[in-house]
């Protein structure tokens, strides 16, 4: 069995990825003021589920790293997005 360290933070970087990718083709944005607003969302909403998470449930914690990994993927997926709009 292969065990990968944090790969936990890599399925929130993964998940908030294909979160903000697909909700910025959803809408097609033309302003990168709208594309900005999608990511700041999707980061807010992150903190907000890790800080819920540790006030409403007794076998979950709010994780600072799951946050950042979450934030990682939403910029990414603005930069990713950008960067494909400038290449066509």
């Amino acid at each position: 069995m292969i065990t990968i360290p944090n790969k936990d933070k890599i399925v929130h970087f993964g998940f908030y990825f294909v979160f903000v990718f697909c909700w910025t083709n959803a809408i097609k944005p033309k302003l990168t003021k709208s594309k900005i607003k999608i990511v700041f969302v999707a980061v807010l909403y992150g903190i907000i589920i890790e800080v819920f998470q540790s006030m409403f449930t007794k076998t979950r914690e709010a994780d600072f790293f799951d946050a950042f990994a979450n934030t990682c993927g939403a910029v990414t997926a603005y930069f990713f997005l950008e960067f494909m709009k400038n290449k066509s």
